[in-house]
Order: structure tokens, then C-alpha cells, then sequence
């Protein structure tokens, strides 16, 4: 499976990433939401694992955006 991991504490990404892809995954990591629209662009993922506050603003904004697409 693909994932999106939307996370900006940059230790706790590292650490979910680094388990993720020990179980076999894929995962790109986006630390902002424009950077997760930029990835989001280019490749479709299986799942996405969203942080709720982000410094560019609010994970549940970004999500029903997506939902509503």
C-alpha cells in the first residue's frame, strides 16, 4: 500500500515512516498542507494519515475538501 503521512513534528514522522516501511509500505511524507496538495498532484495513495493542526492550517479543512472531490 501507498500512504501520505501530513505531519509537521518532523521526530514523530520519521519514527511513523520508519514502522510503516518495516511493515512493507510506501510512504511520503508531506510536513504542510501545500506540500501534501503538491504530492497529491502527481501520485494517488491508498491512505493518508493526517495531523489535525498544521502550521498552514486546519487537517479537517484539507480533508473535507478531498472528500467533497
Amino acid at each position: 500500500m501507498r500512504f501520505l503521512l501530513i505531519e509537521d513534528n518532523m521526530q514523530l514522522a520519521a519514527n511513523i515512516v520508519e514502522r510503516l516501511q518495516l511493515d512493507g509500505h510506501a510512504v511520503d511524507h508531506a510536513d504542510t498542507l501545500e506540500a501534501a496538495e503538491d504530492l497529491m498532484a502527481v501520485a494517488s495513495f491508498d491512505l493518508i494519515l493526517l495531523d489535525i493542526m498544521l502550521p498552514d492550517g486546519d487537517g479537517r479543512s484539507f480533508l473535507e475538501r478531498h472528500r467533497q472531490a
